[in-house]
């Protein structure tokens, strides 16, 4: 039996998550299809991480066992040409069986990306946040330090969330910009990006904290409170949830 490793990139807004589940169309179970109808084979697919409907990823790895000796580069060619456009195989490679696209990895890197403007730019409908005016970067920044290293994350953490613990660490929060160089902008617009990279993060996380912070960026709240909501730990007392479109899956480390 083979082992092998699978790298994707995927506009999340037509799935509904990477995750398979009821009622929606995921990334995985389409994966699945095409790699059953390729091996003959009931391939199960493991993911690194599961975004949530519209999450995107720019590289996300998954693994999955076969017996069949088709070769990398077949399986790149064979499931691009069955899979949605809105799915990109970018590389297959055979690995170690003990290599597992979740437990082998060491933490994860996302991106959250923000427009403002005035108005909708259809290049960036659903792929960005919009907000209407630059938020102040320095009071986001200052209000992130806080949220840096090992808490408990209860405050940013969605209901319904499976994770047994709340205990999170992130290694740093950096919030890049405003920049006005990207392709599709117009005359006016900005971008706004934070980067997250943590060893692991709770259900809407992310989207809570980058709700938070925007909320410190208008100044609706004070840089420091930030401190106050993680030791609350309670959701009623963070920010508003961010988006999924806003939000990248830049890649897992390993």
């Amino acid at each position: 039996m083979r082992r092998i490793k699978l790298t994707l990139m995927y506009d999340g807004a037509p799935f509904g998550g990477w995750q398979a589940q009821p009622n929606c169309v995921s990334v995985q179970v389409l994966v699945e299809e095409a790699l059953s109808r390729m091996t003959g084979e009931g391939a199960g697919v493991v993911g690194a991480s599961r975004t949530d409907a519209g999450v995107h990823a720019l590289m996300q790895v998954a693994h999955f066992d076969t017996a069949r000796d088709i070769p990398p580069d077949g399986f790149v060619a064979g499931l691009n040409s069955m899979l949605p456009a809105g799915i990109s195989v970018l590389s297959a490679e055979e690995v170690s069986p003990d290599f597992h696209a979740r437990k082998s990895s060491r933490g994860k890197l996302y991106t959250y990306r923000i427009l403002v403007s005035r108005e909708r730019n259809p290049f960036f409908e659903g792929r960005a946040w919009r907000l209407r005016r630059t938020p102040d970067i320095g009071a986001m920044r200052e209000a992130a330090s806080h949220l840096v290293g090992e808490h408990d994350f209860s405050s940013f953490r969605a209901a319904g969330c499976a994770s047994r613990h709340a205990v999170r660490r992130i290694g740093r929060i950096e919030v890049k910009g405003p920049s006005s160089g990207d392709f599709g902008l117009r005359e006016g617009e900005q971008i706004v990006e934070l980067d997250f990279e943590g060893n692991g993060f709770l259900r809407h996380m992310i989207r809570n904290i980058v709700g938070t912070l925007v909320e410190a960026g208008e100044g609706k709240i004070a840089p420091e409170e930030t401190q106050r909501i993680l030791e609350a730990e309670k959701r009623t007392e963070a920010g508003r949830c961010a988006p999924a479109s806003g939000l990248y899956l830049v890649c897992r480390l390993f």
